[in-house]
């Protein structure tokens, strides 16, 4: 086999140069990753479930366990979904299918298990509270507020967000789907994918500009409108790579760990002190963090029993990210608390650890039982993967 140029990748050599074997290194992990954003007890989330008439749980936390919690969930994890969309749109920049050919290929991968995923959460929230509050309406906080009673901005808001702006300069420019908040990266990577033609366009044309316009979009931050910001800047950096032919990995390997991690950790610090846990501090870190983890990856890749494992995992990546939430984590949460209260930092943190890696081992023996006992069943709620 000839030799694969560091700085080039075409679809006919991705394999060879070794960025799909990178990118798989890094699927289930950063799944993982966004099971421990989403459980992440704080003081405040607590107060403010409580005044939304949610349940008041105990916790105390010390400031050991509060940066613990800040450092993974509000850290080094908030690369895990700027990763997808950076990794999906280079995928598709390299392959460079047709339209046609690209609307095919993502109404299986998106916008089918975005369906499935969806009916299965309104048969939770919806059909199931209406028995229950015919039933036994006591069991409920607000049995009279069912499906029945929906009008059509609560089930646009359920189903797929775009509520109400937060601000006008807002990291989060629309609302995430209330069924399951996590499926707003679906819903941004099909908006981006039919609006790819009119990017790639601007990607040929002015290469540097568009780029540098997007970056500029994306550390202020400033809002795009019809997709989070986050999202237009990955998808548009992937596009770029994958059409490029740059081999970013080999790039990124130049960079020395004593160059990347400092600047993570002064980023980070700045961020959840001066920063007050957004702005374009927030913004760098999220991108010290994915150069981190695109470094990273080559430790998984160059160690063969380590990349079975990731290899062996990576197709239930998508399943574990559909599946945790609302249902598995909310459920685990409350039988969890059950047995082990919030009561000092070390159950605080047993809960933050325990209470994610089950989620984790949940959702990957429901997607392994689902692969054995229905694999057809189980492609079509993984969008085709595995």
């Amino acid at each position: 086999m000839n030799a694969i140029s560091p700085e080039k990748i075409t679809a006919e050599n991705l394999n060879a140069s070794g960025t799909s074997r990178r990118i798989t290194a890094l699927r289930f992990l950063l799944a993982v990753l966004v099971v421990f954003i989403h459980n992440n007890y704080t003081a405040e989330n607590i107060a403010e479930s409580f005044e939304k008439h949610g349940v008041s749980v105990l916790f105390s936390q010390n400031e050991f366990g509060r940066w613990i919690q800040l450092f993974v969930s509000q850290g080094i994890a908030r690369c895990a979904v700027p990763l997808f969309f950076l990794f999906a749109a280079f995928l598709q920049g390299v392959k460079n299918d047709s339209y046609g050919t690209l609307l095919r290929k993502k109404t299986k991968s998106l916008a089918v298990p975005y369906a499935l995923w969806m009916a299965v959460y309104l048969f939770y929230y919806g059909v199931l509270k209406l028995i229950v509050a015919r039933i036994a309406p006591q069991l409920l906080g607000n049995p009279d507020a069912t499906m029945l009673t929906w009008t059509a901005s609560d089930w646009i808001a359920k189903l797929v967000g775009f509520g109400e702006f937060n601000d006008l300069i807002a990291t989060e420019d629309y609302s995430l789907p209330q069924f399951a908040v996590q499926f707003w990266f679906v819903r941004d990577l099909i908006i981006l994918t039919l609006v790819s033609p009119a990017l790639v366009f601007l990607i040929r044309k002015f290469p540097a500009g568009f780029f540098a316009f997007t970056a500029v979009v994306y550390v202020l931050p400033l809002p795009v409108w019809f997709v989070q910001t986050q999202a237009f800047f990955f998808y548009t950096a992937g596009l770029w790579w994958g059409m490029s032919g740059f081999d970013l990995f080999a790039a990124l390997d130049k960079i020395k760990w004593k160059e990347i991690l400092p600047l993570f950790a002064l980023s980070f610090v700045f961020t959840h002190t001066l920063g007050g846990g957004t702005g374009s501090a927030y913004w760098l870190m999220v991108l010290f963090a994915c150069v981190v983890f695109m470094k990273l990856s080559a430790l998984i890749a160059g160690r063969p029993g380590l990349f079975s494992v990731a290899g062996a995992l990576a197709p239930f990546s998508f399943f574990v990210y559909a599946a945790h939430m609302p249902v598995v984590l909310g459920n685990l949460q409350k039988i969890w608390l059950r047995f082990f209260p919030m009561k000092n930092t070390f159950f605080s943190l047993f809960e933050y650890f325990g209470v994610t890696l089950l989620t984790v081992a949940v959702c990957l023996a429901l997607g392994a039982a689902l692969r054995k006992i229905c694999p057809p069943l189980f492609r079509l709620f993984n969008g085709g993967r595995g």
